[in-house]
């Protein structure tokens, strides 16, 4: 009986090994539809197979877009003039895409990433945009170099360029709002601007680094005090000019001295004469 039951418990390893052993060896392995394939990975432990999906969220032509967590396909998409109004793009990679001409009228594209795509003449009317990533994607340059006249700053114009049914809302400094034309400090600021379309309450933002610099100067720096070179003539001999100033006007100090010392000294000679007459 005892062997007997040994037996069952050996069989039932082996096959539960086999299994094992059958899963990690797959590849891959096929979506339920058969049209994309699910890649395989192995845990760290190597004790089971996890499948990772690697279908996009949208692929129609040679227009394929990936989801922000798998990451923009190579080269970023190519859906320049393709027609995505109304599609559900939530959460999509978007970054360094070519969107020039296409439609996302009323398409959700909340909390996509289009760092780097190119939207002109893209329509985002109507579009569900709140969350997205719009940095560097031609509407507002990604960095803004400013040469400044002065230590005071410079001031910084905000100009977007707008693709069909976004607006631009406002732009704020750490959470404070910023006009365009505002005067900046030197140095490196960081400006968060908003854009909406028509649906109500609902932003994107874009992030603007701006730089403003003053001109480096190559002039050498000019003295204070400056003191011409002497330039001795040829067979010239004696003192120095500066010299001799300082010796005449030396000299002319000590010639007042000694005359105020003949004074002082004839006069009090007089008042001894006198007081022995009256003696």
């Amino acid at each position: 009986m005892s062997s007997m039951r040994i037996l069952t418990q050996l069989s039932a390893a082996l096959v539960l090994a086999g299994t094992l052993l059958g899963v990690s060896a797959a590849p891959a392995l096929a979506d339920p539809d058969g049209a994309r394939a699910v890649s395989v990975r192995t845990d760290p432990d190597g004790a089971r197979a996890v499948s990772v999906r690697t279908d996009p969220v949208y692929s129609s032509g040679d227009c394929e877009i990936n989801r922000a967590v798998d990451g923009p396909v190579a080269g970023g998409s190519q859906c320049a003039g393709a027609d995505l109004s109304g599609e559900k793009l939530a959460q999509s990679a978007f970054q360094g895409a070519n969107l020039s001409g296409a439609t996302l009228a009323r398409a959700d594209v909340q909390d996509s990433n289009f760092e780097g795509a190119n939207l002109t003449g893209a329509d985002f009317s109507a579009t569900r945009i709140v969350s997205a990533n719009l940095t560097g994607a031609g509407i507002l340059p990604a960095t803004l170099d400013v040469t400044a006249d002065s230590a005071d700053g410079a001031p910084v114009t905000f100009t977007p360029t707008l693709p069909t049914g976004l607006t631009m809302t406002g732009c704020t400094i750490a959470g404070e709002p910023v006009e365009s034309g505002a005067v900046f400090p030197l140095g490196m600021s960081g400006v968060v601007c908003s854009f909406a379309s028509s649906r109500p309450n609902e932003t994107a933002t874009a992030l603007v680094q701006i730089s403003v610099t003053t001109p480096a100067t190559t002039a050498p720096p000019v003295p204070v005090f400056t003191q011409a070179p002497v330039t001795q003539g040829a067979g010239r001999t004696g003192l120095p000019p500066e010299t001799l100033t300082v010796l005449l006007i030396g000299g002319g100090g000590v010639l007042v001295l000694g005359i105020i010392a003949l004074v002082v000294r004839g006069a009090r000679s007089s008042r001894a004469d006198r007081g022995r007459g009256r003696h």
